[in-house]
């Protein structure tokens, strides 16, 4: 089944309207479906048609409430896409259980994504842990955006753990660190290997 047809019938399947730019752009690299109302069922829809696609490299979905049960279809997907390299899910109100579902992938380094923004999903002290412990064997990701969540003093403190370890190149700015989360990133940024990191 070619990819239009696949996207169609899973359109039919979860029960929502297929969205055109989606069926018209599937041959190309990049895929911006930013703030299309896709919601979980819509995220489900595009997984299933990804699963085969060998096409699209950058995949856009920032601000399509997908919550968490459409990102446990994404990293679905993404187990068995091994050329999305770049996604951009910021935006989407995925919690906690999200985080979990994105970290299990990260720790099992088994899908080929080098790039992940994740701002603004509402992300809490306890996902910090998983992120960080998940990324610290992860050889892939070299870009991560965890800016605009709530991660505060325990979080930063996970975090500046993670850094001193990894050779992330962008890991962006949290909210609310306070002085003990400042002070644990900062000595993470001190011993992490130049000049990869940046941080805003």
């Amino acid at each position: 089944m070619k990819g239009a047809e696949l996207y169609l019938e899973a359109c039919k399947l979860v029960g929502v309207m297929p969205v055109s730019y989606f069926l018209r752009n599937m041959e190309e690299p990049y895929m911006n479906l930013n703030h299309h109302g896709l919601g979980p069922h819509g995220a489900k829809a595009i997984a299933i048609t990804l699963v085969s696609n060998t096409t699209i490299t950058h995949l856009e979905l920032e601000d399509n409430w997908i919550l968490a049960e459409g990102v446990t279809c994404l990293v679905q997907m993404l187990r068995e896409n091994c050329y999305i390299q770049e996604l951009n899910i910021s935006n989407n109100h995925i919690g906690i259980e999200g985080a979990e579902a994105i970290s299990r992938m990260f720790l099992d380094n088994i899908s080929s994504l080098r790039a992940v923004q994740l701002s603004g999903n509402n992300f809490r002290e306890e996902t910090a842990q998983y992120f960080a412990e998940a990324l610290v064997g992860n050889y892939r990701v070299k870009e991560l955006d965890l800016s605009h969540n709530e991660f505060s003093e325990k979080g930063g403190e996970h975090l500046g753990q993670m850094l001193g370890i990894l050779s992330l190149r962008d890991l962006w700015g949290w909210n609310h660190l306070r002085m003990k989360g400042a002070v644990a990133l900062g000595a993470g940024l001190r011993v992490s290997p130049p000049p990869e990191h940046r941080y805003t």
